[in-house]
């Protein structure tokens, strides 16, 4: 694949302590959006943050933040059919996509001898997993947040009939998928604080449904290929996805180093939620305790 960066002519930013902004020119496959932030003294650690089904890496200004005031670069990026990346909003031809966008992320950002890590939230969570049962690269540890591996409730017959009638006649049919934002956290406040927040959408193609579905039970299955250091996080009160799955996961992972944090109460933003300081400083507190084991 080949990538031109561009850098950005508008500050996209704002939330985003001391971030540089840039767009990847994938030839004739689009265009990415990412933006990193880089702490005032010495970097420690590279974190590359994939953000969730609907939403955009501007939303995680406040993590990225924390994390650049424990010495580590913060990568953020706008998944394919998100925020400023290229795409139909809520659509996507082939998963694969996903698999290559983020290798690519990779491929710029990792620097040989820092120390680097993932962290994915939701869909963000379901391709990072995936991509490390996939992928051979140097990562000292994956921080994946309410992940997309089973969904925590049934979609209305009457949206599966219409997406399984599309995928015969019209794979790109969209439907709105519902997600309020009382559903993704207690504190309406900070919701409601975020920039941009006409670049969210809640759109959601039948041919991209199946395919997050068929991947999150695949990845699932897989889950003894899971070999990074791992820290699942989870809201027990989630409406989105199922905690119970991540327990599952856990327990198939074959990481040798694997915690799971379940916070009582949380919905399916834990890094948004009420405890969202708590959460983000244990983080931090995981990712520092790996700086020195072995990639």
């Amino acid at each position: 694949m080949t990538t031109e960066i561009l850098l950005s002519e508008h500050d996209f930013a704002s939330a985003w302590p001391g971030s540089s902004e840039c767009f990847l020119e994938c030839g004739v496959s689009g265009r990415l959006f990412a933006r990193t932030a880089v702490p005032s003294q010495g970097v420690r650690a590279t974190v590359i943050i994939t953000h969730g089904l609907g939403e955009h890496s501007g939303r995680y200004g406040h993590v990225a933040a924390a994390l650049a005031k424990r010495g580590f670069a913060v990568v953020g990026w706008d998944l394919r059919g998100h925020g400023r990346s290229s795409g139909v909003r809520g659509d996507l031809t082939e998963y694969r996509i996903f698999m290559e966008d983020l290798r690519e992320i990779y491929r710029v950002h990792a620097v040989e001898g820092r120390p680097l890590f993932f962290f994915g939230h939701s869909l963000g969570g379901q391709i990072t997993l995936r991509f490390l049962q996939e992928q051979v690269v140097s990562c000292r540890g994956a921080i994946v947040a309410s992940p997309w591996l089973r969904l925590a409730y049934e979609p209305p017959w009457w949206k599966l009939a219409l997406a399984r009638f599309a995928m015969r006649c019209w794979p790109g049919f969209i439907q709105t998928t519902g997600n309020r934002p009382e559903r993704m956290s207690r504190d309406a406040a900070h919701m409601a604080s975020f920039p941009d927040l006409d670049l969210v959408h809640h759109r959601l193609s039948a041919r991209m449904y199946f395919a997050l579905h068929s991947t999150g039970e695949q990845t699932m299955a897989d889950a003894g290929r899971m070999m990074t250091p791992l820290l699942l996080l989870h809201g027990d009160a989630d409406p989105v996805t199922s905690h119970h799955a991540s327990g599952e996961f856990l327990e198939k992972a074959g990481s040798a180093d694997k915690t799971l944090r379940i916070f009582p109460g949380s919905r399916h933003e834990t890094h948004n939620d009420l405890d969202r300081e708590q959460v983000i400083h244990e983080v931090a507190d995981w990712i520092e305790a790996r700086l020195d084991s072995p990639a």
